[in-house]
């Protein structure tokens, strides 16, 4: 039996008319979501890494890798479902959230038991209290499952920014608090759990919805295989096995150095790819139908983020060795090998943002699954080999593992759209020529001023790189960027 939309309960549908209009929109409010946030935790992240050591940092890092098993074995790939599915009902909501809620807190009870054992074998005492406290996230997380997705299925991303920015400022404030009061690894763990608390709140608050006390097999039929594979796909995404190796091989100061660099990493990959991510799923679930918008759609969506998001990690990791303990102090100098390693990592993140959001939304969950799956093995199995010669080469060679993985990605993409690989590839040419032509300028002018003052040398770089940019996508990209405007200003769709 399959449930149908109730027409008398709340508005439930995918956008249909005036999703360019609509996308756009979301696209601006999804930049305030995703900036604030990473902004904010920027600036925690400075506080925090001045103030504890990479071992301190190494510890929380693994207490939070422990609560994220718990977010990885939930069933939160029936918040996709809600998302994707073409039609869904009041009941839909309700099932999902009670089925959430049930499971985090079965979870919950599972992680804060594994808590003595896993505190024994890694001899840190401190994770015995660490771990309940960072996995009582698990709860919040799932009470907010359903509300997130309803507000991302409707397209109702002002209301998303708003949650999300309210969430950051009160997870910053309160990490920043106990910091100046000397709590130190606490502050940081306290700063993960409020988040998880104020979104959820937000998320209830902004998405006006409530549950009633109703669980339905056949609603949940409905969205079953479709949320079962999304369900997998979460597990692999979400589960931190790197740093669950590499914390039980290298120890807490060699997981502090790998965990500084792929926080840097992660900020600005939220930066760079958070509007996308949020924007494109629901747009392009909305076009499962409707092949020719869905490539341009898609094309557009990728011009834009590969046009940020190369020069943003290039240029990291050209003044990594300046940048890093000039901010952060200078003992994180170990950590500059391993955030120029994620940079080139965060050039592949970017665009593949994009090529989940398109694979899901047009019901292959099963397939992103298995590739995701297999990407996962390899992962475990480069850790294991790796991790005898440190950290610097392990996160290379992951970061050239992904590189290898990722030319799957670009077959099912191109056949999803009806494109050749080359016609699908043009569409980074610029971004890249541009970036080529922005390293070299950013080079030489290091070069010319290797003994000036370390912020005159990050001064002189990141604005004579950013003009050699400029200048180069207004000159070579001039026609793209006037169809991409005329793109913008059309009405509908």
């Amino acid at each position: 039996m399959t449930l149908v939309a109730d027409t008398t309960g709340p508005k439930l549908d995918h956008v249909r008319t005036g999703r360019a209009s609509a996308a756009l929109k979301g696209t601006i409010w999804s930049l305030v979501s995703s900036f604030t946030p990473a902004a904010v935790g920027f600036l925690v992240f400075l506080a925090t890494s001045r103030a504890l050591t990479p071992a301190e940092f190494g510890i929380v890092a693994y207490a939070a890798s422990i609560a994220t098993i718990g977010l990885a074995i939930s069933p939160a790939g029936f918040r996709e479902a809600l998302i994707q599915h073409k039609a869904i009902a009041p009941v839909h909501l309700d099932t999902v959230f009670w089925l959430s809620m049930v499971s985090g807190l079965v979870i919950y009870g599972g992680l804060c038991a594994s808590a003595p054992f896993v505190a024994a074998q890694s001899g840190e005492t401190l994770l015995l209290a660490l771990i309940p406290f960072i996995s009582a996230r698990v709860i919040f997380d799932m009470a907010a499952a359903v509300p997130n997705a309803l507000l991302v299925r409707t397209m109702s991303f002002r209301m998303l920014a708003f949650r999300t920015s309210l969430a950051s400022l009160a997870a910053a404030g309160i990490c920043l608090g106990l910091l100046w009061l000397g709590f130190g690894v606490w502050a940081l763990a306290a700063s993960q759990l409020a988040a998880s608390a104020a979104t959820c709140i937000g998320a209830m608050v902004a998405s006006g919805w409530r549950p009633s006390l109703r669980f339905e097999r056949a609603a949940l039929s409905d969205l079953r295989t479709f949320g079962l594979f999304s369900t997998g796909t979460h597990f692999i995404t979400t589960l931190s096995i790197d740093q669950l190796l590499i914390g039980i091989t290298l120890g807490p100061a060699g997981l502090g150095i790998y965990s500084f660099g792929r926080r840097i990493f992660q900020i600005l990959t939220d930066l760079m790819s958070g509007a996308l991510n949020l924007v494109s799923y629901s747009l392009l679930s909305s076009m499962q139908d409707e092949k020719a918008k869905l490539r341009q759609a898609f094309l557009f969506g990728t011009f834009a983020s590969s046009i940020i998001a190369f020069p943003a990690f290039t240029g990291l990791a050209l003044i990594a060795p300046d940048f890093v303990p000039f901010v952060f102090g200078d003992h994180w100098v170990e950590a500059v090998p391993v955030v120029q390693a994620f940079c080139a990592l965060g050039l592949l993140t970017a665009v593949g943002v994009l090529q989940s959001s398109l694979v899901r939304s047009q019901g292959q969950a099963d397939i992103w699954f298995y590739y995701l799956l297999g990407k996962q093995v390899i992962t475990v199995l480069y850790v294991w080999l790796f991790s005898g010669w440190g950290v610097e080469a392990l996160t290379t060679a992951i970061v050239v593992q992904n590189y290898v993985m990722w030319l799957p990605t670009v077959f099912m993409v191109a056949r999803l759209l009806g494109l050749s690989m080359a016609g699908y590839l043009a569409s980074f040419a610029l971004p890249i020529f541009a970036t080529m032509l922005m390293l070299v300028a950013g080079t030489f002018i290091q070069q010319q001023l290797a003994d000036a003052p370390t912020m005159l040398r990050l001064g002189a770089t990141i604005g004579g790189s950013a003009l050699v940019y400029g200048a180069a996508v207004l000159v070579l990209g001039r026609r793209r960027l006037m169809e991409i405007g005329r793109l913008v200003r059309r009405r509908g769709g």
